[in-house]
Order: C-alpha cells, then sequence, then structure tokens
C-alpha cells in the first residue's frame, strides 16, 4: 500500500496484500467488505466495549482509593496511569505476538491475563502491588486485547476500512458511558475487592468473544506476517511518522490525567461521588458520539490526518478551561459537564481516526507493528501523566499554603 493522508479511504495495495486479500476472497468466511467480516466487526466492538472501556473508567475507584490509602495521590494516582498506559506501552508486544501466533490466541491469552491482574487486584492491600497487579498486569492483558481486535479489521474490511475502525472505536465511547455506572454501584455493593472482581468477570467474557475468530483467519495472518525486523522499522522510519510519535506521547501524557483525576477534581470541586461518576460517563456518551460523527467524516472523504490533529488541538484547550474556577456548585456540575462533553466529543473523533491515521502512515503488512509503537510512545506519557499531575498538585499546594 502507498502511504498517503489525501482524506481517502480506500487505499492502494501492494502486490503481496493483494495476493492475500485475494486469499481472503477465497477462503470459506473469510469475504471482504461482507458477510463473516461484520462478525469480525461485531466482536472487535465488544472487545472494545468491555476491555478498553473498563480502562477508561478506572477514575471511579480513586475515590475510594484514596480513602484506603490515606489520600496518597502520587502512589494512587499511578495504579490508573499505569493500567492505562501499559494498555498503550505493551503495544509492541501486543503487535509482536499478533504477528506470531494470530488475532484469536492473541485476544484469548491477553482476556486471560487481565482477568487475572485484575483479579488479583481483590486480594492485594497494598497500593504498590495493585499497581503491578491491576496497572502491569491488568494494562499489558489489555493491550494485547485491544491490538489485534482493532487490526484485524484491516484483514476484513477494504472499501469500508475506515468506518470498520469507527465502529469498532464507538464500541470505547459506549464501555467509557455505562462502565462507570457499572463500577460505581459494583464499589457500593461490594466494596473495593468485590468490584475488582466483577470487573475481572467482565473482561474474561472477551475469552468467549476471542474463540469466535475462525482459525484459518490465523493462517491468512501468519502468511501475511513473513518479513524482517528491518522491514518493520523501515517503514516508520519517516518525518510523518516520527511527528505521530510524538502527539501520541504528549496526548497520552494529558489524557491519563482527565481519566484517572476527574472524580475526584471533581468532589475537590464540592460535586457529590455521584455527579463526578456523572461527568465520567457524560465523556463515555459524548465519546461514542464523536466517534459516530467520524463515520459521515469517513464517507466524506475528508483528510483524516487534519480532522485528527484539529481534535487533538481542541481537546487541550477544553482542559485548559476545565481549571476556570466557578463560584457555585450547581453551576460547577454544568460547567464540568460542557466541558466533559466537548472534551469527549474531541477525544472521541480522534481516536476513532487513530488507527486510520497509523494505516495511512505505513503498509498493512506493518499495521501491527506500526500500531504497536505509536501506543508505546501513547502509553509511555500515559505513565508519566499521573505522577506528574500528582506531584504538581503537591507543588501548587504547598505553594498555595506559603
Amino acid at each position: 500500500m502507498k502511504s498517503s493522508l489525501d482524506g481517502s479511504v480506500a487505499s492502494s495495495y501492494d502486490v503481496e496484500n493483494e495476493k492475500l486479500n485475494e486469499a481472503h476472497l477465497n477462503t470459506p468466511g473469510h469475504s471482504v467488505d461482507e458477510g463473516y467480516a461484520w462478525v469480525i466487526l461485531a466482536i472487535s466492538f465488544f472487545v472494545n466495549f468491555a476491555g478498553l472501556g473498563i480502562a477508561f473508567s478506572a477514575g471511579v475507584y480513586t475515590p475510594v482509593l484514596l480513602e484506603e490509602f490515606n489520600g496518597k495521590k502520587e502512589a494512587v494516582g499511578l495504579i490508573g496511569a499505569l493500567y492505562i498506559g501499559f494498555i498503550f506501552f505493551a503495544g509492541p508486544v501486543s503487535g509482536y505476538f499478533t504477528n506470531q501466533f494470530g488475532h484469536r490466541a492473541t485476544i484469548i491469552g491477553g482476556a486471560l491475563l487481565a482477568t487475572l491482574g485484575v483479579a488479583l487486584g481483590a486480594a492485594v492491600s497494598n497500593v504498590w502491588l495493585l499497581c503491578v497487579t491491576v496497572g502491569v498486569v491488568g494494562g499489558s492483558g489489555t493491550s494485547m486485547i485491544y491490538i489485534p481486535s482493532v487490526t484485524i479489521l484491516a484483514e476484513y474490511f477494504h472499501k469500508w476500512k475506515a468506518v470498520a475502525f469507527t465502529i469498532s472505536a464507538v464500541g470505547i465511547g459506549t464501555g467509557t458511558l455505562v462502565m462507570p455506572l457499572y463500577l460505581k454501584w459494583a464499589i457500593d455493593q461490594y466494596g473495593r475487592r468485590g468490584a475488582y472482581l466483577m470487573t475481572a468477570g467482565v473482561i474474561l467474557q472477551v475469552v468467549v468473544a476471542g474463540f469466535l475468530i475462525d482459525r484459518t483467519q490465523t493462517q491468512i495472518q501468519n502468511r501475511k506476517s513473513n518479513f524482517t525486523l528491518k522491514e518493520q522499522f523501515a517503514s516508520i522510519c519517516n518525518w510523518k511518522f516520527i511527528s505521530f510519535l510524538a502527539n501520541n506521547f504528549l496526548f497520552g501524557l494529558s489524557t491519563t490525567i482527565v481519566f484517572v483525576f476527574l472524580p475526584d477534581y471533581a468532589e475537590l470541586k464540592g460535586l457529590t461521588k455521584i455527579q463526578a461518576v456523572y461527568l465520567v460517563s457524560i465523556i463515555g456518551i459524548s465519546n461514542a458520539v464523536g466517534r459516530l460523527l467520524n463515520i459521515p467524516i469517513s464517507l466524506c472523504h475528508c483528510n483524516n490526518g487534519i480532522v485528527y490533529a484539529i481534535t487533538c488541538a481542541l481537546s487541550g484547550v477544553v482542559v485548559c478551561v476545565i481549571n476556570i474556577p466557578v463560584s457555585e456548585n450547581e453551576k460547577t456540575f454544568i460547567f464540568l459537564a460542557f466541558a466533559c462533553l466537548m472534551y469527549g466529543l474531541m477525544f472521541g473523533i480522534q481516536l476513532a481516526n487513530l488507527v486510520v491515521v497509523t494505516n495511512y502512515l505505513c503498509q498493512d503488512r506493518f499495521l501491527n507493528f506500526a500500531l504497536g509503537i505509536a501506543m508505546m510512545f501513547n502509553g509511555t506519557g500515559s505513565i508519566c501523566g499521573s505522577p506528574v499531575a500528582g506531584l504538581l498538585n503537591i507543588i501548587t499546594s504547598f505553594e498555595s499554603k506559603n
């Protein structure tokens, strides 16, 4: 495929990719853009709903964890930062596993690993052990769920590829809408430990979804993955992709702060716990709407790269606006709700274009590797984000007292 950012949804395939697509068409149950392809899209949607929806709802745990661990914001913030961060940071490893073992095996293995990590979180009482179990193990498993569930769409869609990527991404927004309410209910009913077990149970359902992927797809993927590490790195060694990596780092740095600390920030502004949860759900609703809006954007052949850049900039502006002080609690909730609405819209459109832009910048056969590298830079920023926010909070609190 010739890499471009000309706004065209369809892309040119090289000779090898054409042969592989022909193999797809001639393999029973693997027709491109029709039939079983839509089952694969439904699986991808559910995997994003369950796996990523929970990850981006991690902030719901923050108030109860702060209470349990005596307000250690920098340590508690690291749990959510590692959870979200390792989804992205472990991207290259997840991409490697996908190339070596196929989408089916990687999704199933990742779901089992993420389930184990979150379930172990229910058994530990040390904040640093939570960082390891829920953060590192749970996040790494979720990464192994996410990458193959997205890149598999390139195997089943050609004409409708950008639309398929967008619909899959809507699963994350829908999950971010539903999961905060579910987790808040689970925490209220069963406490932090019980809620972690219930969270693990939801992630375990991804194993079932993984088994629905046909084994023959792995054989096609293995044929497509016959390339060297040198070829992979050569595919991303250009100024456009390097700029894209820098963007991913900076975006990860800022985004994790919002998702991890928003509920606690809202409570500090005088809002109730349920209002704080509603703010996360508002991001989820608008996130899903933003991803859906990307469908007509893709169908109109808009320049996805420009759309991605604009929404990145606007989401940063909204985060700055969130810090504007508002006097009354009622007005504070309305103001923050509107800010979260706008942030979710920008965030949704941006993430819906993340895989599309990555695919424009590399050949189809290198998508697992390229997306993994982009996610690693995003994850590095995510891991740094919450500790940096916690330290800034301590510094600014100290200065205000003096």
